[in-house]
């Protein structure tokens, strides 16, 4: 019954989102549910999402970016070592900034500078947030911030131009295809439960991005992914971190929108040097590495690599990667970390 009752909330979120994608606003199907969320509190209405939102999220996005892997060509393989270390270090760079930033500067705990300085992968950090019970407000409001930044640049990068991504375009969907789709999300869906038994945090969207690897590399058939599970998935990230908005007085939330957009500036800043040094080496030009390594929406900065006709397919790749390795290492390292901290308080009974 309660399913029932939150279906009218994401009808009408997905229709403000879907009129503002029509009149040109990017990733206004997340955007939009946000502002309703917010604008409904405020009349006293609260809209709410399902209970295991956040694992359908991180289902359908996982399973989709594991589609697209084996679709994405790196092109040439020169230097490919060199780029990949370099991407790791300026993941390590932007992540130990910003929490150094939220930790020392701003006073956030540990946990909380942890999840704020991910460089990216909102579902996944939301879905960690949920599993550590760490107060999601102050972290869910830095990495919408960050991506809106992001984003406002690639707009300006683009301007009013537009292009499309056939390259990236997924297959039609065949009963075949279907098929394969379900034992995609199914593999994904049973070996995250068993990760779930140890306690390994937010396993979802890692183990449906092995399965749509792993599976899809057997399979002669091209898997389609239906694009509107996809745009469902982004309404409700966005009613999700709506209902995080509401929680701040409006001061908190200037305040904690500040500390987010310097920290979002000193990465640009930090990317934009780290790409200079890798052109340096390698001879790929800077503008597509910062669009390729920069801490934001993989769609926004694709867009904005075929708007510039730069190397698309490279930008989508290490985007890939990247989310890969930062959906990785935070849910591993607390998963380790429990596990210490399991054994401390045995050893001291």
């Amino acid at each position: 019954m309660s399913f029932l009752k939150t279906i009218p909330g994401i009808l009408f979120c997905s229709l403000i989102g879907a009129g503002l994608t029509f009149l040109g606003l990017p990733m206004a199907l997340m955007f939009g549910p946000i502002i309703v969320v917010i604008i409904a509190f405020r009349f006293g209405i609260e809209l709410s999402v399902p209970k295991h939102t956040l694992t359908f999220i991180q289902l359908t996005l996982g399973t989709s970016v594991g589609l697209m892997f084996n679709q994405v060509h790196l092109g040439s393989a020169d230097n490919l070592i060199i780029l990949l270390l370099t991407l790791v270090i300026c993941l390590a760079i932007q992540f130990f900034v910003s929490y150094f930033w939220f930790y020392r500067h701003i006073g956030w705990t540990k946990e909380e500078a942890m999840l704020g300085a991910v460089p990216g992968a909102m579902a996944a950090i939301l879905a960690l947030t949920d599993h550590t019970k760490t107060p999601p407000q102050k972290i869910v409001i830095s990495h919408t911030i960050r991506l809106m930044v992001l984003i406002i640049m690639a707009g300006i990068i683009v301007g009013g131009d537009k292009a499309n991504m056939p390259e990236f375009a997924l297959p039609q969907m065949t009963m075949l295809s279907f098929t394969w789709l379900l034992l995609i999300v199914a593999v994904g869906l049973f070996s995250g439960l068993l990760l779930q038994k140890i306690r390994f945090p937010a396993p979802f969207m890692l183990t449906s991005l092995g399965s749509a690897v792993l599976i899809q590399s057997f399979v002669s058939e091209p898997i389609a992914f239906p694009m509107l599970l996809n745009e469902l998935s982004m309404v409700l990230i966005g009613m999700n971190i709506g209902a995080h908005f509401v929680v701040f007085p409006l001061s908190s939330l200037i305040k904690n929108a500040f500390s987010s957009v310097q920290v979002v500036i000193i990465n640009v800043i930090l990317t934009v040097i780290v790409a200079f040094s890798a052109a340096y080496l390698t001879g790929v030009p800077w503008e597509t590495l910062v669009l390729a390594w920069a801490p934001g929406s993989m769609e926004a900065m694709t867009f904005a690599a075929i708007t510039m006709n730069v190397d698309a397919a490279f930008v989508m790749s290490n985007h890939i990667f990247r989310m890969l390795i930062i959906q990785s290492i935070p849910s591993v390292a607390l998963f380790w970390n429990e596990r210490k901290q399991k054994k401390s308080n045995i050893n001291k009974e």
